[in-house]
Order: structure tokens, then sequence, then C-alpha cells
């Protein structure tokens, strides 16, 4: 038996929704499982890290093999090749990329009897980040509040988002260490509110107002310390027409959101981040509404 899975990158937080909000977006890593005899094995693609072509150290393997424990089921006999086209360690979901690939695979070749909250209360387990698996499973705007199923809105074809994505990694545990751990009754309220407005701007397609929408005052301030040019970045976006900009997920990578001409924002974001010494490329995605698809071939 054969699967292929399509998950899609997914940028998460989009400015005040910490832990609670992310968009899928149209850039996607393929992943394919083919049963074999022998041990679990990974090739993980030639622009992969070599260390990834180990089970053991490589995120899709690994969410397969602790899937396939909880099911009772063999681990080996399985042979995994990988697309990677999500940026690794950049903000855009790359790990809950994998772990929820590996997941599917296991729930596709052992026909597991899980559910969609299986499946994301599995991946946050390992992973930690359930906004991230939610939008990459569901696609579009990916809802998650604790004690609750996640739930999925569509955002408007004419959105885009365009990113600035540095060439340097940022280990995901580092920026969650500054995140204060209480803020105030008035910053608690503000984020709440600007929750609000960020659904309501995305269900509606009322643009205009993701500048407030997607303002912040409990995670970025701390997170813009530790990333040069990133604060700068956000405003060269703002500045240039944005309907709103941010960190994408935990960072380095910034995301403008705009359903006009991208190309101008672009060039700020690019000419801020080169000011600013941080070298990087740029990219303008589409949002994906739709989720991972799962083919299954005998």
């Amino acid at each position: 038996m054969r699967v292929r899975i399509a998950v899609p990158a997914s940028v998460a937080n989009l400015g005040p929704g910490f832990d609670i909000l992310a968009m899928a977006l149209q850039l996607q890593n393929d992943i394919r499982a083919e049963q074999r005899p022998g041990p679990l094995t990974i090739d993980a693609g030639h622009d992969a890290p070599l260390e990834l072509n180990d089970p053991e150290r490589n995120l899709v393997t690994i969410a397969y093999a602790q899937s396939c424990a909880a099911l009772g089921v063999p681990v080996e006999g399985v042979h995994f090749t990988c697309v990677h086209r999500i940026p690794i360690g950049r903000g855009m979901g790359s790990s809950a990329a994998a772990a929820l690939a590996g997941t599917l695979v296991a729930t596709a070749l052992h026909q597991a009897p899980w559910d969609e909250d299986d499946v994301l209360e599995r991946v946050a387990k390992l992973e930690g980040h359930r906004d991230n698996a939610a939008a990459a499973l569901l696609g579009g705007l990916a809802i998650c509040a604790p004690g609750a199923a996640a739930v999925q809105l569509a955002v408007s074809d004419e959105l885009r988002a365009v990113l600035f994505i540095p060439d340097l990694p940022f280990k995901t545990t580092e920026s969650r260490q500054v995140v204060p751990a209480a803020f105030s009754r008035a910053d608690a309220i503000f984020n709440a509110s600007r929750c609000a407005l960020l659904v309501r701007a995305l269900a509606v397609g009322d643009h205009a107002s993701l500048r407030v929408a997607m303002q912040d005052r409990w995670h970025q301030d701390a997170r813009f310390a530790l990333m040069t040019g990133a604060r700068e970045i956000v405003d060269a976006a703002n500045d240039t027409g944005a309907s709103g900009a941010a960190l994408a997920g935990a960072g380095p990578s910034v995301i403008a959101l705009t359903p006009l001409n991208p190309e101008p924002i672009v060039v700020a974001m690019a000419a801020a981040a080169a000011s600013a010494g941080v070298p990087g490329q740029t990219m303008i995605l589409a949002p994906r509404n739709y989720g991972t698809r799962v083919d299954v071939s005998p």
C-alpha cells in the first residue's frame, strides 16, 4: 500500500491570536510512504539536513512510530520519501506539518479509528502547536479554543500573504521562553478585542480592519527584542500599504496581509531587512482554504 500526504504551511498568531489562530497557506510538503519489507526508513530529500534521513530524528517518522505504538501495530516495513518546501524553523509550521504527516500516514496505512480531534490531540502532544496543526489539517483560518474542537473558516481568495523569510532559522523554544506568563487586565482586554476583530475581518473580507486587528500586547514586543530587523520589517509593510502585518508564528519570519498588489510591500520588506542586515527571501502566497490531502493506493 502507498500513501501520499500533501500538507500545507501555516502561520500562527497573526498578531493577537497567540496559540489560538493560524492560517493555512498555499505552500506544501509532499510525503510519500510505501509499505515494503525491512526497517522503517526515510529519504528526506536532497535539500534537507542530513540528520533528517535518520528516522529517529525526523519528526515525520517519529510521529509515525508513536502513532503505530498507540495503535499496537508494527513500526517497521515502511519507507518514506519527502519533498520539503516549507522552510524549517521560520515560523511557517514546518514541525506541525511534519508531525501531522507522520500521524496521518499511520491512520491511513493502519486504518486507525481516529477523527480530526484525535489526530490533532496526538500531534499537539508530540509537537506542541495545535493551532498550526489545525490550520494544516483543516485549511483556512483555524481557531483553537482550549477545551473545544478546532474550527475553520474560509479566507477571501483575493487576500495575499507576503512573507519575509530570514536565511537563519530561530528556535521556537527560545522564542517562547521570552513570552510573559501573565499580563494586565487592560492588555488582556486589548488582545481579546483584537482577536475578535481579526476573526470578523477575515470572515467578512473587511481587510481594511486588519491593521488594528493584528495589533498585539502580549508576545510580539518580547520577540522583536530577540530578532534583528523584525519590527522594522513589520513597520515597513504597514507603511507601504499592507492591510496588516505581524511576526509569522514565533518568528523570525514576518507576514503581511493585503488584497492589493503585493509587489510594493515585497520591495519595502526586503529593503527594511537589508537595512537591518538581515539576509533572506520574500514569498507571496495565497491562503489555502482546504487542508491536508491524503491519497491511498494499493
